[in-house]
Parts: structure tokens; sequence; C-alpha cells
């Protein structure tokens, strides 16, 4: 069996014998849920890790340890672009949240009714690519920044070796 595609200029699309519409606004509750799965799905990290490590960074740097601390900041920009294939469940969240049955209440959020939405996605045949796709659109930046991350890569660590010896020179005097 071809699995299916979704159009991302669609309104809606059919799933297991059902209409499911393309929103483009949220409730005030869903966009709740979209703030955390925005961040889960960009950095595929929770937001703690992410306030965690920018805070042991910014204590490094008040401790005149610089390298350390810019190492932390950086792996948490290129955490953009590593371990995509584990975010899918929240790129579903993220799809979920915009697309919804003709009978869905918006004002409200449950995962386990969403999960049953996502099984009908599933039961249809279409790819996971097409959610992924709509959610790096739903996540403003994201694809621009994951662009910028992989492309970066090289001139990034070309920055962080010349910070080092920078540092060397400067410990040995």
């Amino acid at each position: 069996m071809e699995l299916k595609q979704i159009d991302l200029n669609a309104t809606q699309f059919q799933a297991n014998g059902k209409t499911y519409v393309v929103k483009d606004s949220l409730s005030v509750e869903r966009y709740r849920w979209f703030e955390k799965y925005q961040i889960d799905f960009g950095f595929g990290r929770s937001y703690k890790s992410i306030a965690d490590a920018l805070k042991k960074s910014i204590d490094l740097a008040n401790k005149g340890k610089g390298i350390e601390a810019w190492n932390l900041v950086l792996n948490l920009a290129k955490a953009i672009g590593e371990g995509l294939e584990k975010r899918t469940n929240n790129a579903m969240m993220l799809c979920a949240l915009f697309i919804v049955g003709e009978d869905e209440d918006l004002t409200k959020w449950d995962e386990q009714e969403q999960m049953k939405k996502i099984d009908d996605w599933n039961s249809e045949g279409y790819d996971v690519n097409s959610f992924f796709r709509l959610a790096a659109n739903l996540v403003t930046g994201f694809i621009d920044d994951l662009e910028e991350i992989l492309s970066d890569t090289s001139e990034l660590a070309k920055t962080l070796e010349e910070m080092k010896q920078l540092s060397g020179t400067t410990q040995q005097s």
C-alpha cells in the first residue's frame, strides 16, 4: 500500500470515514498545550531541561568559565537538528491541536481523545512525514533555525575551536 500525503494547503481531509478540518487558530486551552508541544518538538527537550542548561551556562559564565558556558548554549542550538525522528509524538500532538473533527469541542484538550484521531490518520494510511512537515510549519522559525543549524555546523565548530585556541593562549600567559 502506498502511503497518502496531506496537502499542506488543504483545509480538510478524510480519514477512517471522518472529515478532519485544519484550523488556523486555537482556543486558550489548546494554546497552553501548543506552548508545551512546540518547545518539546523544536528542541527535543523539555522546558525544564532547557531552563536548567541556560541557568548552568549563566553560572559558568559568571565563574569565568566562558568556554563551558558557550558549549552548553551551543549544544542547545544544535539540539534543534538532532534526534528529529524521536519527536514524532510531539509532531502528531501539535497537528492534532489544529486538525479537528467536525464535532470536536475546540475549548477542550484531552491527549487520550487526540490519540483516537491519530489512530484514524494511521488507519487511513497517511505518511507521518506529512504531519511532521505540518508541525514544522506550525512552530514559527523552526524550519529557518533547522536549516541554519544544519548548514552552519562546520562554522560553529570552527568558531568553538578558535575560542579554545584563544583560551589556551590566554591561560599560558
